[in-house]
C-alpha cells in the first residue's frame, strides 16, 4: 500500500496478502483497508489480481499467505454472517438461459441469510418486492431474466445481492454491455443505495471516467496496489512503477482533454476570439 490511508470501522482488512496460481504470483505483499460506508474502485490491467482479489474477500479462494478479514472475521468463517456481503458478478459468469422469473433470481438472493431447508416468510417476500420496485422492475417481475436488456439485467441481479440486508456490496464488471447513459444511471442508482442502506461499495471496473467521477477513493491494482483520491494524484515514481496502470493512461488523457479545451478558449484560438 502506497501511503498511510485511515480506516476508522473497517469492513475489509488486508494485511501483508499473497496469492499465487500455480507460483505465478498474482498479488504480493498487498495491505489496504476499507472503511464502512466508503465507495473504493478497483481498475487495472488483466491480470493484475482485481477479480482474484474479490474472490479473496468473497473468501471462495484464500491466501497463500497473510491475513484478510472481512467483518472482523476470515471470510471463509462468517457463517451465518455470509449474508452481509451482496456479491453481482461479471456477466459471463451467469447462466442467462436458466429459466427463472426475475421475482425468482431476486428471492435467491435471500436464501444466505434464511439458511438451508427454510422458506421466505413475509418479512422476506415483502423485501423482494420493496427492491424490484426500488429497481424499477416491478413491471418486469414475471419475465425470464434471459428476456431482459444488459442495463435491466444488472438491475435484478443488484436487487438479488441486496436482499438479505448486506453491508458490503461488490460488483464485478457491472458496466460491461451498458452504453453511456445506461453507466451513468447505474452509478447514479449504486449512490443512490449505499445512501439508502448505509452500504460499503467495492467495484471493479474498466469504466474509469465513470468510475473515478463517482468513487469516493480509486485504487489500481497491478499484484500491488496504488490508490487515489479526490485530492490526490499518484506521484510520477508510483506510475512509472505501475507502468501498465491504467489510471496513468486516464489521467494522462484528462489533463489533455483539459488543455485542449483551455487552448479552444483562450483569445489567440480563431474560435475563442469575440
Amino acid at each position: 500500500m502506497m501511503g498511510a490511508i485511515e480506516c476508522p470501522n473497517p469492513v475489509i482488512t488486508v494485511d501483508h496478502l499473497w496469492f499465487a496460481y500455480d507460483d505465478v504470483p498474482v498479488i504480493e505483499d498487498l495491505s489496504f483497508c476499507v472503511s464502512e460506508g466508503i465507495f473504493i474502485g478497483i481498475v487495472g490491467p488483466n491480470g493484475g489480481g482485481k477479480t482474484t482479489l474479490l474472490r479473496l474477500v468473497l473468501g471462495l479462494l484464500r491466501p497463500n499467505q497473510g491475513r484478510i478479514e472481512v467483518f472482523g472475521q476470515p471470510p471463509e468463517r462468517l457463517g451465518r454472517r455470509r449474508h452481509l456481503i451482496g456479491y453481482v458478478p461479471q456477466r459471463q459468469q451467469v447462466d442467462w438461459s436458466f429459466p427463472a422469473s426475475v421475482r425468482e433470481v431476486v428471492a435467491m438472493g435471500g436464501y444466505a441469510k434464511l439458511g438451508p431447508l427454510r422458506w421466505p416468510g413475509p418479512r422476506m417476500t415483502a423485501r423482494v418486492e420493496e427492491l424490484l420496485e426500488l429497481m424499477g422492475m416491478r413491471e418486469h417481475a414475471g419475465a425470464q431474466i434471459g428476456s431482459l436488456s444488459v442495463g435491466q439485467q444488472q438491475r435484478v441481479f443488484i436487487a438479488r445481492a441486496l436482499v438479505a440486508e448486506p453491508r458490503l456490496l461488490i460488483l464485478d464488471e457491472p458496466t460491461v454491455g451498458v452504453d453511456s447513459a445506461g453507466r451513468q444511471s447505474f452509478y447514479e442508482l449504486i449512490l443512490d443505495l449505499k445512501a439508502r442502506f448505509g452500504l460499503t461499495v467495492l467495484m471493479v471496473s474498466h469504466d474509469i471516467d465513470q468510475l473515478a467521477h463517482y468513487a469516493d477513493q480509486m485504487a489500481c491494482l497491478n499484484r500491488a496496489v496504488y490508490w487515489h483520491d479526490h485530492a490526490e494524484r499518484l506521484s510520477d515514481e508510483v506510475l512509472n512503477h505501475v507502468y501498465a496502470c491504467e489510471l496513468d493512461a486516464f489521467y494522462t488523457e484528462r489533463a489533455a482533454r483539459a488543455a485542449d479545451h483551455a487552448a479552444d478558449q483562450s483569445p489567440d484560438h480563431p474560435e475563442g476570439r469575440v
